[in-house]
């Protein structure tokens, strides 16, 4: 009887949600409901789909509920037109409407990549007690596009040709190499697996695709909240990748150092950026340590 029930928590309920635009958000959730609750947001230009074998990982599914859910611009969710509609505020809302969609409260708030980066965006406009705690999975808890960061390959190669509106060959071929840069070995990676990530990068257009990481954004955020709670003792968790082509990982902790009373950095050895799935069984063990200590479970 227990393994019936655990296993009924495997089905993965999926919604549109309406932000406060309107904008209608995609999410997914997917384990016991009375659990704690994990909130994956995944990275530039992909969506939800890169979560779907952490999704399956029974080693998560024991102890938490997870929800995930494409950002706006991106995978299923709404594309609004313009930059303004990617503000901070608009961003946090998507979030905010996707956890009581699902009815959570509190959880560990997990950004890979640039998703890392809303952390901050919901807690300055939803308080800085909205998180249990952040883990930045290749990525910083705010909006910051530093070279400092960013390796020069995706800065001046990828970034630029992603968004190219002149040449469509050139913004086809930059989605297949990014696709294939998150990976350390990407010949490795299950053929369905790549390409639905490809697919994913291949949705948004080229014109809407930078308006995520436009001025907008970073002219409507702010740290406040963010650092508040660090010091406060809001727990952070850095998963970085040793040979990632797309973070320097060591770069992103020094920008929070010294703001965060509890902060804590895991590098995957030889781990890409996309070391979640490579490195699954890694990650998943830092995940369920930091967040069992954070919930007390």
């Amino acid at each position: 009887m227990a393994s019936l029930i655990f296993n009924s928590t495997l089905a993965i309920t999926e919604k549109y949600i309406s932000s406060s635009d309107g904008t209608q958000i995609f999410a997914q959730a997917v384990g016991n409901p009375h659990l704690p609750s994990l909130v994956f947001v995944h990275g530039f230009a992909l969506s939800a789909l890169v979560w779907a074998s952490i999704f399956r990982d029974t080693n998560l599914l024991r102890y938490f509920h997870m929800v995930a859910y494409d950002v706006r611009g991106f995978g299923q969710s709404g594309k609004p037109d313009k930059p303004e509609s990617y503000a901070s505020n608009f961003v946090a809302d998507d979030y905010a409407a996707v956890t009581r969609a699902f009815n959570v409260t509190k959880p560990i708030f997990i950004g890979w990549s640039l998703g890392g980066s809303f952390a901050s965006d919901i807690l300055q406009h939803y308080g800085e007690d909205a998180l249990a705690g952040v883990i930045c999975v290749a990525s910083v808890p705010y909006f910051n596009l530093s070279p400092a960061v960013i390796t020069p390959y995706i800065r001046e190669e990828i970034l630029p040709a992603l968004s190219n509106v002149d040449n469509a060959t050139l913004a086809l071929a930059a989605r297949v190499d990014f696709t294939y840069a998150l990976f350390t070995e990407p010949k490795n990676i299950p053929i369905e697996v790549l390409w639905s990530w490809l697919g994913s990068a291949a949705v948004p257009e080229p014109s809407k695709i930078g308006h995520i990481t436009s001025s907008v954004r970073g002219d409507t955020a702010n740290t406040t909240n963010l650092f508040k709670a660090g010091a406060n003792g809001l727990p952070l968790l850095f998963i970085n990748g040793e040979k990632d082509k797309f973070v320097i990982g060591d770069e992103a902790v020094k920008l929070v150092e010294g703001k965060f009373k509890k902060l804590e950095v895991y590098t995957v050895k030889n781990g890409g950026h996309a070391m979640f799935y490579e490195d699954q069984d890694i990650f998943v063990g830092e995940v369920a340590r930091f967040s069992r200590r954070v919930f007390k479970i």
